[in-house]
């Protein structure tokens, strides 16, 4: 999984509440989109929580982003705005909504409804 924040403090504490709940899996961290995209390159992952508020992209760009070139990935973005346009954009890019300030029984919530595979668009119908 990765963890998009431009704040280190904010990664390290995302971080610590995805570890102490599933601590066999793998956590890399990206401070915006660009550094992102170019640990996909090398570092395949499933999970994103992304914050909203960052330099270029914001966290809604960036999920709409990753839903195009990785639309198998389960995405939440994290952020303590809650205007109903903002919250909108979040569950049309296919993303969790989870306020700020982050409670770890939200991210647990995000990370358990993560474990299930990913769903396969059902074939289309043989004409």
């Amino acid at each position: 999984m990765i963890i998009v924040d431009d704040s280190k403090l904010s990664r390290m504490h995302v971080r610590a509440m995805v570890l102490r709940n599933k601590p066999d899996w793998s956590v890399v961290e990206a401070a915006n989109g660009d550094e992102l995209f170019s640990t996909l390159r090398d570092t395949p992952v499933d999970v994103a929580i992304i914050d909203y508020n960052m330099p270029g992209d914001n966290g809604v760009d960036t999920a709409a982003k990753l839903r195009r070139s990785h639309p198998g990935i389960h995405i939440a973005i994290i952020t303590a705005n809650a205007q109903d346009a903002v919250v909108s954009g979040i569950r049309a890019v296919g993303a969790a909504f989870m306020p700020k300030p982050l409670e770890e029984a939200q991210v647990v919530r995000f990370l358990n409804s993560t474990a299930l595979p990913p769903r396969r668009p059902s074939p289309a119908p043989q004409g």
